[in-house]
Order: C-alpha cells, then sequence, then structure tokens
C-alpha cells in the first residue's frame, strides 16, 4: 500500500522513520541535495575583481566551496558546507559587510540559498529516497 504525504510534519515523521531504518539511505539524499545547494552558492558567491586585494586569487572564494561527508551522530543526520580555507579572509570581507559593492556574486551567498530552498528541502530529500520504497 502507498502512503501520501500531507504537509512537513507527516514528511518529518515519516522522514526520521525511514532514517532510523535506512540511516545510509537518507544521509545520500541529504548529501545530494546539499551538493545542488552548493553549486548555487557557488554561482552566487563573490569573484574578486582585478586587481585583487593582496594575497587573494580571482575564484579561489567560490572553488573553496565544500559539501562533507554526512554525520550521523545517534538518530541524527547532518551534513556541513563551508567556504573558506586558502581565502578565509576574502570571505570574511565578502560575508560581513553587505555594503561591500560585488562586481560578481552577492554577499551572504551560502545562507541565502539555504534560506530560499528551506520550505521544498524535506520534500527533495523525500523524493531522493522515495518514502514508498523505503517503508517496505
Amino acid at each position: 500500500m502507498r502512503g501520501k504525504l500531507f504537509g512537513a510534519d507527516d514528511m518529518i515523521k515519516k522522514i526520521k522513520a525511514v532514517a532510523a531504518k535506512f540511516p545510509d539511505r537518507v544521509a545520500a539524499a541529504i548529501y545530494q541535495e546539499a551538493q545542488i545547494e552548493m553549486t548555487e552558492a557557488k554561482r552566487r558567491t563573490p569573484v574578486s575583481p582585478l586587481p585583487a586585494p593582496k594575497g587573494v586569487v580571482p575564484g579561489t572564494l567560490r572553488a573553496s566551496g565544500t559539501v562533507h561527508e554526512p554525520v550521523r551522530n545517534g538518530r541524527n543526520i547532518s551534513i556541513q558546507m563551508s567556504f573558506g580555507g586558502a581565502a578565509s579572509d576574502y570571505a570574511v570581507v565578502q560575508h560581513e559587510n553587505p555594503d561591500f559593492i560585488h562586481t560578481t556574486g552577492q554577499s551572504h551567498y551560502l545562507s541565502s540559498v539555504l534560506e530560499e530552498s528551506r520550505p521544498y528541502m524535506l520534500t527533495r530529500i523525500a523524493k531522493r529516497v522515495d518514502l514508498n520504497k523505503a517503508r517496505e
């Protein structure tokens, strides 16, 4: 018998149940969705104009975007997404100064993507996991 999802609360319960039974499947779905979000965040990431500030190689910040492997802690599954590394000084300037003139990209390049996708993320994860098949 196939079930239907009628809202976020139902979906959260079902995903948690599936995650308890098939944690690797849910972790993989979350990781795949994080990769999609990172691609969009990189598109929005500022690239230092030329001439670049001292010690900044244009494109380093954009290239530093990383989706880390899923981490399971008991029944919780999390993903870390980050920018920085060699470009951390430039990342702080870009992120913390919304008045900075961005000739390419924007400030809050990662958080804006995650905020925009928040209403759709559970549905996207559920489709990847295919809750109907996972409950079998």
